[in-house]
């Protein structure tokens, strides 16, 4: 329920073994190990750990090539295996005996090889494509030249047949000769023969004709033998990638399993890198800088104290140094630390909010839903999770826990997926437990959950101002405690107070009658007075001008972070009622549709039960989401904005990382 206090050490080590202690450093899991950067060193990565991170882009890539060939069947079993299971002695054996640099090597190149029979493959094919569109053509291919005399060209002439004779004429009166190869529909093919004297005028007419010229100068022989060339050695390099891709296979069937545990390697083996290659070293000894926290202490020396050539110093942080910060809660407030690390964790000397956080969370999500049927299925899937997915206990907790209090929300305002038990007859036994009625049905109802939102608003806030209070007075902020948070919850207090006293609380249907005396106004106004002038006196008191300061006060009293502020904090708890009703009402409207159409004959059940299935799976989706990220604006906004600041660095523990496989010691 606390920050955990750590110490920082400077571990030097002789470099025999520097490699020996961080791997069991590593191993223990219970130290922030970085290396030591004396503040005049600027740190630079060494060539040691961009080689790593090449490799393993190397390694991926191979991995990601072997799964482009695999058989659907292999990559599908593949896609449920999850990690590797594998004894550490044979992990440890297979990492030092395969030479990956040479089957890493032979996949790239394979790859790169097909890649180079596909290109072929496409440019042989455009080509056949191509000589495939000229082969009326039989003669040779290279009578189709220019000479100094005369040009022969192989032309294609596509256009309406009334057109063709026109174009022919035109041929012969602009002095080219042509013979027709073949006329398929309208397409004609023809040989066109000029002499060079008449080249101008020719070349000027056949630019206005739609005439495509065969471009065949890097081919000899006949179109026919050319194709029948091209064919040939389109089959060799379609054979050739079908034999290197079975190769690849082979390959990868062979060497995937030791990719994956080289990679898992690689990237476990990332962190030691880099703090072997920024780690201050001298010609015999490397320094590092380790935190831990105190109740570990004495089981770090234990461990570290089987190296002999290894000495450990307890130091000072450095100015402006930030302390990692280390949260210690309980196992119930420890799935909610999840809660604060989104924020920011606290920092060193701050207190630690989860386990307040973790019961206003709890109520605020439970209202959210207000559905004890959707509690009842949380719950199920926890208690699935903690029996069948491994490393999840801990969501499984906190989902129990959120279907826990789900169901008690739900059942103090008779939900029970949306109004299913109305359907079912059996109504009467789940409203003997509604003892806040059914918003749904009733406006005493309503209102009593919108009394509750309220309520909870004003009970967080002031909880908030009471912790900044105290953990003012315990870190000895005096003028803190009694001049900023003090004043406030006074204020707040007596407001609430004379509210509730007031006929203003009955119109406003908050309560039903005035819970206090109208008398009691009397009395709270002077205490509530000298809260208010300390606000505007001491509120800006860095200020150096009264003047500005008492301007300052006035505003921090009513607008900036005051009575305004507040008031709005209290509305916005109103979202508790809003998400509630929301989650019922399209609970109830789902329900009513899906009975509504049971009155199909024959298929009516069916669609009864599809209907209740997959609305009542759409509304737990959508509205768990409104719900888990409204109730965090809560208390990140409202309640946080009270007592808490954030912003800590987090500690990282030096500690092994296995993505892709799971060590068996």
């Amino acid at each position: 329920m606390a920050v955990a206090r750590v110490t920082k050490l400077l571990v030097a080590s002789h470099k025999t073994e520097e490699l020996r202690v961080l791997k069991h450093l590593q191993s223990k899991s219970i130290a922030e190990v970085k290396p030591y950067i004396p503040p005049a060193i600027t740190p630079q990565e060494s060539e040691s750990v961009a080689e790593n991170l090449k490799m393993i882009e190397q390694t991926k890539k191979a991995l990601d090539i072997i799964d482009i060939y695999k058989e659907k069947e292999v990559k599908r079993i593949a896609s449920k295996a999850g990690k590797i299971v594998i004894e550490r002695q044979d992990y440890n054996t297979i990492i030092n005996t395969v030479d990956f640099q040479s089957i890493i090597e032979d996949i790239l190149n394979y790859e790169n090889e097909i890649k180079f029979n596909d290109s072929e493959i496409y440019n042989i094919e455009s080509k056949i494509k191509y000589l495939k569109k000229w082969q009326v053509y039989k003669g040779k291919i290279q009578d189709l030249k220019s000479t100094e005399l005369y040009t022969i060209k192989l032309v294609y002439l596509k256009t309406k047949r009334q057109a063709v004779d026109k174009i022919l004429k035109g041929l012969k009166e602009n002095n080219i000769a042509y013979e027709t190869i073949d006329i398929l529909n309208d397409s004609v093919y023809l040989i066109l023969a000029y002499h060079n004297d008449f080249k101008e005028e020719a070349d000027n007419y056949l630019k206005e004709i739609p005439f495509e010229f065969a471009e065949l100068s890097e081919y000899k022989d006949t179109i026919t033998h050319n194709i029948q060339q091209l064919e040939k050695s389109l089959e060799y390099h379609k054979s050739r990638k079908l034999n290197i891709i079975n190769l690849l296979k082979q390959l990868g069937k062979e060497n995937e399993k030791n990719l994956i545990i080289f990679l898992d390697y690689l990237e476990s083996n990332l962190e030691i890198e880099n703090v072997l290659s920024l780690r201050l070293s001298t010609e015999y000894a490397s320094f590092y800088t380790v935190w831990i926290k105190e109740s570990d202490k004495t089981k770090f020396y234990k461990d570290i104290s089987k190296f002999k050539n290894i000495e450990i110093y307890e130091v000072a942080p450095e100015e402006g140094e930030e302390i990692p910060i280390v949260l210690e809660n309980k196992p119930l407030f420890k799935p909610f630390e999840v809660i604060i690390n989104l924020y920011g964790v606290p920092k060193y000397f701050e207190i630690d909010p989860t386990p307040f956080v973790s019961f206003f969370f709890l109520i605020f999500f439970g209202l959210c839903l207000t559905d004890a049927g959707y509690g009842l299925i949380f719950i199920g899937i926890s208690i699935y999770m903690f029996f069948k997915i491994k490393n999840s206990k801990k969501f499984a907790l906190l989902i129990f826990l959120l279907g826990l209090f789900t169901i008690f929300a739900g059942a103090l305002f008779n939900g029970w997926f949306g109004d299913l038990p109305s359907y079912l007859k059996i109504d009467n036994f789940f409203a003997k437990f509604a003892l806040f009625g059914d918003p749904m049905k009733s406006d005493s109802g309503a209102m009593n959950f919108f009394r509750l939102a309220l309520l909870l608003g004003v009970v967080q806030v002031l909880f908030g101002l009471f912790v900044r209070f105290f953990d003012s007075l315990k870190r000895k902020e005096i003028k803190c405690a009694f001049l900023d948070t003090l004043p406030w919850i006074i204020i707040v207090v007596c407001l609430v107070i004379m509210l509730l006293s007031s006929n203003a609380a009955v119109n406003m249907q908050i309560v039903d009658s005035p819970i206090f005396p109208a008398s009691i106004a009397k009395i709270l106004v002077w205490l509530l007075i000298p809260s208010a002038l300390i606000i505007i006196l001491f509120s800006a008191r860095s200020e150096r001008s009264w003047g500005f300061r008492l301007f300052m006060g006035f505003l921090n009293l009513t607008i900036v972070n005051g009575i305004t502020s507040y008031l709005g904090d209290f509305l916005s708890y109103i979202r508790l009622m809003a998400l509630g009703l929301v989650t019922a009402g399209i609970g109830v409207a789902i329900n009513k549709i899906a009975f509504q159409l049971a009155g199909f004959p024959i298929i009516g059940i069916i669609i009864l039960i599809i209907g209740l299935i997959f609305g009542h799976i759409f509304n737990i989706g959508i509205n768990t989401l409104g719900g888990f990220v409204h109730t965090l604006r809560l208390q990140y906004v409202e309640f946080f904005s009270k007592f808490y600041e954030g912003g800590g660095k987090a500690f990282e523990p030096f500690k092994e990382e296995h993505k892709y496989v799971v060590l068996l010691d």
